[in-house]
């Protein structure tokens, strides 16, 4: 079997998968370089990863890059004469308690604004009944009446709450980790983002047979081009 080097493009966005990986994902040293090179190489530059003398100096600079984005967070205290308190937390367990508050706020104003809908819905219908009025897609629901469906598949973390933040109010947006969406069937959406960085081969061809599937090549701002751009004309 012919041995592979990597290029220095290629080293780079392996160990830049790779530390997302141990941020986000909380994967071990070895199971990231592994997972990373599947998720931005072809498989024939893929080189083996079995043991860690096989990637030595792609773990130590994966473990080096870790550390330094891990950085302590000072607890408030009372102006005393003793020095602050710090606390060391990890970037995983910050995002978590956050996730939990972001995701139950969201589900409270998603059913307050349904029941409002519905109730809006209901009025129409029963001027439609009284006027004999027809509707102009009967197939139709409440939120599809005012925001485009956007599915995008592969971000991590706190993209997804800000992308969700910052595109909420126009579009449906909902987000499916590579994990969950190769394991589930497509759901419904005016367009499928696909981050080309962060999905494998086999996911691509899932949905690839779609129309209205969007490749984005790119990171976060390549992600917000398309919806001031292409999103609009949905």
């Amino acid at each position: 079997m012919t041995k592979v080097f990597w290029t220095h493009e290629e080293r780079e966005a392996v160990i830049t998968q790779a530390v997302e990986l141990r941020h986000f994902r909380s994967y071990k040293l070895l199971e990231a370089v592994k997972a990373a090179q599947k998720l931005v190489l072809p498989l024939h530059r893929q080189r083996p990863v079995n043991t860690p003398s096989s990637c030595v100096d792609i773990t130590k600079e994966v473990r080096a890059r870790t550390l330094e984005g891990i950085k302590p967070i000072k607890t408030p205290t009372a102006p005393v004469t003793e020095a602050p308190v710090t606390h060391q937390v990890t970037l995983v367990e910050a995002i978590d308690p956050l996730d939990d508050a972001i995701n139950a706020i969201a589900t409270h104003l998603a059913n307050k604004i349904a029941d409002e809908v519905r109730g809006k819905l209901k009025d129409v219908q029963e001027l439609e009944h009284f006027f004999g009025l027809q509707k102009h897609n009967p197939a139709y629901e409440g939120n599809r009446l005012f925001k485009p469906r956007i599915t995008i598949i592969g971000l991590l973390g706190d993209q997804v709450h800000s992308i969700e933040k910052e595109f909420g109010e126009t579009f449906a947006v909902r987000c499916i980790d590579t994990d969950r969406a190769m394991g589930m069937s497509p759901p419904d959406a005016d367009a499928y983002l696909l981050m080309k960085n962060f999905i494998n081969h086999p996911l691509y061809h899932k949905y690839q047979r779609f129309p209205n599937h969007v490749l984005i090549d790119g990171g976060m701002t390549s992600l917000r081009m398309w919806f001031h751009t292409k999103g609009k004309d949905i």
